[in-house]
């Protein structure tokens, strides 16, 4: 059996506690974790390397993280994004939605957690449905695809 591929996922935050923290919890759960500190370092990295997903801070010197999120899915548009914030209200809730982001309050790491795992359950899924499709059996991957199996 060949060893699986990580999942790589990009964290942006300029916070380096939380950042080292949050990476740790992140790597021990299977995934690749790598950091940034600022949304410019975080546009860099995308131009080097392919993420599944970036989780970033919205209080940020610099660019922000609804800024970040907008120039991210510019460069990587199926890159899928969460906004992660201690400062969260309504209102960013709602601009963190219309940019089709994800959106979790640092209060409720729980939710964050299993999202995470949900995002970890999806990849798993795509890739068999791809393996299946790429083997001929169309069906059986249109079922994985759609959550059916």
């Amino acid at each position: 059996m060949s060893p699986k591929k990580k999942i790589k996922i990009l964290l942006v935050d300029d916070e380096i506690e939380f950042l080292n923290s949050i990476a740790e919890r992140i790597n021990l759960r299977g995934f690749e974790a790598v950091t940034a500190t600022s949304g410019e370092e975080a546009l860099e990295l995308v131009k080097k390397e392919t993420f599944y997903a970036a989780v970033i801070d919205l209080k940020m010197p610099g660019l922000d993280g609804l800024e970040t999120i907008k120039k991210l899915r510019e460069q990587n548009p199926k890159l899928h994004t969460i906004l992660l914030t201690g400062y969260g209200d309504e209102k960013v809730k709602e601009a963190t939605l219309a940019l089709e982001s994800e959106y979790f309050d640092k209060a409720d790491m729980p939710s964050f957690w299993d999202y995470l795992k949900r995002l970890a359950h999806r990849v798993e899924d795509t890739m068999a449905a791809a393996g299946l499709a790429t083997h001929g059996d169309l069906e059986d991957a249109q079922k994985i695809e759609k959550g059916e199996e």
